[in-house]
């Protein structure tokens, strides 16, 4: 077994040199004594490079599949996993096309990995190649993190699928990224958008006024039906979605089922909804910015218009949050309310609005001296 060198005639009386190469090994998977040959090698140098690669496919290659070495071959193999995973109405809890394709151009500023040895990706390289984008002003420091989130994710895969027979980035910590305030509206800008919009008639008043009292996604929010609402407990079953581009789907972000308590004070608004609706649908917008997701577009201007932060629709959830942890509601209530899959995610609304602070410092025993206390003078001139 090895390298054997060979003649073959390539044309009338010219013969060429030509390496045959032979490695075998048992099989680490199946116990099998297992042979391999590749012929044609013309120089010694590249025939020993192929008789390494050979001897360690005996011994590695996988009876599933084949032997995955490289960063590029791993890369294929999680974005066919990822996109087998889109959700569909057989998989409803499966991942969104945008998520797909968000992960997807994570790697694009990896691309000269694709010939890299996984034996060569490290927690030091990672780190290493990431700061340089940063310092090549490529990618910012919360896109470098998502970047080494997704590569941490394609190293867990390769671990669940026996691609690798241990995580090498279990130690990598997670990269630093400088948080930012909550957007949000406070309870005097919450109560002028609605009183504008109701004074102007305006087609999104009830999709505002439910996302600041309700907390849902706007995908929730147009997934939900009459049949969902219990009027009597002042209850709503969320149990769907109705995403742009995609139509509904019989599940939401997080799997399961929620139950989302209604104020009293919205009650005769959405009794009132009841009454002109059309659909089974609560909200039901004949407008293209809406059905395509663009409503934040909608939102910013009324905003502007009005004299009053311009906010995403997203962020009328986070004011909804903010608001609700200001006046009092329990933090593990807001959490199961919005659908927080963690008690942290809905913490960082209640520091960011800086309510834990609020008075904290009233006991500061310092004496601060009215206007009235003190008596002027007025300093005799220097001789």
């Amino acid at each position: 077994m090895g390298i054997k060198k060979y003649q073959t005639e390539v044309s009338p009386g010219n013969f060429k040199q030509f390496y045959l190469v032979i490695a075998e090994g048992i099989n680490k998977y199946t116990g099998k004594r297992v042979q391999k040959k590749k012929r044609g090698i013309t120089s010694l140098q590249r025939a020993e490079r192929i008789y390494r690669e050979l001897w360690s496919l005996c011994r590695e290659e996988r009876p599933d599949g084949p032997l995955i070495r490289t960063w590029g071959e791993l890369r294929l193999e999680f974005f066919e996993h990822i996109e087998n995973s889109i959700r569909s109405p057989s998989m409803p809890s499966g991942l969104s096309p945008q998520v797909v394709r968000t992960k997807k151009s994570r790697f694009v500023h990896l691309k000269e990995w694709d010939d890299r040895h996984l034996d060569l990706v490290t927690p030091h390289l990672v780190t290493t190649e990431l700061d340089q984008l940063e310092f090549n002003r490529i990618a910012s420091r919360p896109l470098t993190a998502a970047i080494q989130k997704e590569i941490k994710c394609m190293f867990s895969f390769a671990v669940n699928r026996g691609i690798l027979p241990a995580h090498p980035l279990l130690e990598l910590k997670k990269r630093k990224v400088p948080k930012k305030k909550k957007l949000a509206l406070n309870h005097q800008e919450v109560d002028l958008l609605l009183k504008k919009a109701r004074l102007e008639n305006h087609p999104y008043f009830y999709i505002w006024l439910l996302t600041l009292t309700l907390g849902l996604r706007r995908s929730e929010l147009a997934g939900l039906k009459w049949i969902d609402v219990d009027f009597e407990h002042r209850l709503i079953h969320v149990q769907r979605q109705l995403m742009p581009k995609e139509g509904l789907i019989e599940a939401l972000k997080s799997g399961e089922d929620r139950v989302v308590a209604i104020p009293l004070n919205v009650i005769s608004s959405l009794k009132e909804l009841r009454l002109i609706s059309k659909t089974e649908f609560i909200i039901d917008v004949d407008c293209r910015k809406w059905r395509n997701g663009n409503q934040s577009q909608v939102l910013k201007s009324f905003c502007q218009k009005i004299g009053i932060k311009e906010v995403t629709h997203h962020q009328l959830r986070a004011t909804h949050i903010t608001l609700a942890l200001i006046d009092g509601v329990p933090l593990g209530i807001v959490k199961e309310n919005v659908g927080h899959a963690k008690l942290s995610t809905t913490d960082v609304y209640f520091r960011s609005s800086g309510i834990q602070m609020s008075g904290q410092t009233d006991n500061l025993k310092i004496n601060v001296p009215s206007r009235g206390e003190g008596k002027i003078r007025r300093l005799k001139a220097v001789e």
